[in-house]
């Protein structure tokens, strides 16, 4: 008789929490007709991925346009809290927008929006119902109606990290921040360092009542991303994979080496910074790969204000591998973009959002990782600071663009890219080790297994769905039921081709063929799981001699078993 188990399913409670993740916190109201969509009528490269970094000064705003328009807005900053009406940069971004989408005026309807983190330069200052002064700029104003007096964008999914929500401690239905003086207390914070109005605020507006009028643009629209759930996908085309693969700290621990980043530490003495909450993504295109990762950090410090930076880049440096554009993390900040994240990455291009401020941004230090790779370095503003934070005068040598917005966009295919900067264009043959040569075995995925056989063995099949060649040496393969073990690690020098395939055997028992099992893809470094694929099923009767797969190579899960699906061979492209 085969391993059985009496457990509460892991499939039902595995669904049960994605749909709770994947579910703003409250009814939607009636749906928002979309605005119009990208056109072909507009300046983005056609059948090319597009990459605009934005001129914003001190803050960060920018667009993914992919091959067929599809469109992600990362972050959409202001340097005050208090400009409004034509004076914001949400003005300035919305009219580029309409140009680069060929709009000719009003509304324009995005695809994706994601706030890398909370912080005002990155999200704007987010207006409440019972503001007395009139306030609302940066990613609010650009997506509450025309009627409640924005800009009138609107959305398919508006991503945040998984700050906090609100909760109506007083029953009244109505999400109030407070002041800095008295804040108020309806904000349950869940992953979270230093905190502040503009993230009230902005939780306010995301999570707040159903129905106030400046949200009909965003009901039912946002995505938490929380900790209790695989990275979510976003779908820029045909051939894109644009894939979170950090958020929230998760994974990270903090200088004495026990601590989560991750969780509430709002009452620390020494919180978090709230930049190592940032979302990092990374996107590719063919051959062409570009990294972007908000405020994340790069070393473990204290700062003179009273949180602390941790080293959020160690973990992305492996999530990320080889890139041909990175944008710089933290405005070129000399607490991020490390020496070993930029070596990591070795990125033919950067880009480091930057204006005129008093931080030291861009750091000489950061300046120089750059030049190490021989990467070339774009800024929004040349200036920036002057003096770096050691006080050296900051070496804006070979650095490109003096003032508005880069245009990144790939070329046959993203086999090349060309970037225009305020003085021309520089083309570039897209780097067959950035992006190419050394694959990112976090894009691996399970692609099929076999359970309970008969005779002969179980197996799990992986997947490359990426356009290189990638080492999957030293990661691992597990049943989270356990039945049949420890973690089996994959042996040195496993590769697996580009668009090919994987399998690694198992003795029969490996896999729970009666109840629930999760077949997972990880990584195990001192005992922290960093699991990258996954599949949870559920059985309601004992079987044997199973396939489960995907509708093709590393397709949808047919969620059915089958018996005649052969290993190491492309799947069916539809499910029995």
């Amino acid at each position: 008789m085969r391993r059985r188990r009496i457990l509460i399913p892991l499939f039902l409670a595995t669904v049960f929490t994605v749909a709770s993740a994947f579910l703003s916190p409250h009814t939607a109201s009636a749906a928002v007709p979309d605005a119009p969509h990208c056109s072909t009528a507009g300046t983005w490269r056609h059948g090319e991925l597009n990459v605009y970094w934005f001129d914003v000064n001190q803050g960060d705003s920018q667009l993914v346009v992919g091959p067929t328009g599809r469109t992600l807005l990362i972050d959409l900053g202001e340097t005050a809290f208090n400009s409004t009406g034509t004076n914001t940069n949400a003005t300035r971004v919305a009219s580029e927008i309409r140009s680069i989408c060929g709009i000719s005026s009003g509304p324009v309807h995005l695809d994706y929006v994601m706030a890398s983190h909370q912080h005002l330069d990155h999200i704007g200052y987010a207006a409440n119902p019972n503001d007395t002064t009139k306030y609302g700029n940066g990613l609010y104003q650009l997506l509450t109606p025309l009627s409640s007096g924005g800009l009138g964008f609107t959305v398919g999914q508006l991503l945040d990290h998984d700050g906090g929500v609100w909760t109506d401690t007083n029953g009244d239905n109505d999400c109030d921040v407070g002041t800095s003086a008295a804040p108020s207390t309806e904000t349950a914070w869940h992953n979270a360092g230093t905190t502040s109005l503009t993230a009230k605020r902005w939780i306010c507006w995301l999570y707040g009542p159903s129905g106030q009028a400046d949200r009909a643009n965003i009901d039912g629209k946002v995505l938490r991303i929380t900790n209790a759930n695989p990275w979510p996908s976003l779908d820029l085309g045909t051939g894109v994979a644009s894939n979170v693969v950090e958020a929230n700290g998760k994974d990270v621990m903090q200088a004495d080496g026990t601590t989560p980043v991750s969780g509430d530490h709002s009452a620390d003495a020494t919180p978090p910074s709230e930049n190592d909450y940032s979302i990092a993504l990374r996107t590719t295109w063919g051959p062409f790969a570009y990294a972007t990762a908000g405020d994340s950090d790069g070393e473990y410090s204290v700062s003179a204000n009273g949180y602390t930076y941790n080293n959020i880049e160690s973990l992305l440096a492996s999530k990320m591998g080889a890139v041909n554009a990175l944008r710089a993390n933290h405005h070129g900040s000399a607490h991020s973009s490390s020496d070993a994240y930029v070596n990591s990455t070795h990125p033919q291009v950067g880009f480091i959002s930057c204006g005129v401020n008093s931080y030291g941004h861009p750091g000489n230090r950061t300046l120089n990782a750059f030049r190490s790779v021989g990467a070339d370095i774009y800024l929004a503003n040349n200036p920036c600071d002057t003096t770096d934070a050691t006080g050296a005068a900051i070496d804006y040598s070979g650095t490109f663009n003096h003032n508005g917005t880069v245009h990144l966009a790939t070329s046959n295919s993203g086999a090349g890219f060309t970037v225009d900067y305020d003085a021309g264009t520089r083309t570039y043959t897209t780097s067959g080790s950035s992006g190419g040569g050394a694959g990112d075995p976090t894009q691996v995925k399970v692609n099929e297994f076999l359970m309970a056989p008969s005779s002969g063995t179980e197996w799990v099949e992986l997947y490359n769905p990426t356009a290189s060649t990638v080492d999957v040496s030293g990661y691992y393969i597990d049943d989270v039921a356990g039945g049949g073990g420890s973690p089996k690690q994959i042996p040195s020098g496993t590769t697996i081709p580009a668009g090919g395939r994987w399998v690694m055997d198992f003795a029969s028992g490996f896999l729970n063929n009666t109840g629930s099992e999760s077949v997972r893809f990880l990584k195990i470094v001192g005992g922290v799981e960093t699991v990258y694929d996954t599949y949870s099923y559920s059985l309601g009767s004992t079987q044997y001699d199973k396939v489960f797969h995907r509708a093709g190579d590393g397709g949808t899960w047919c969620g059915t078993i089958s018996s005649n699906v052969t290993k190491g061979t492309a799947n069916p492209t539809s499910c029995p």
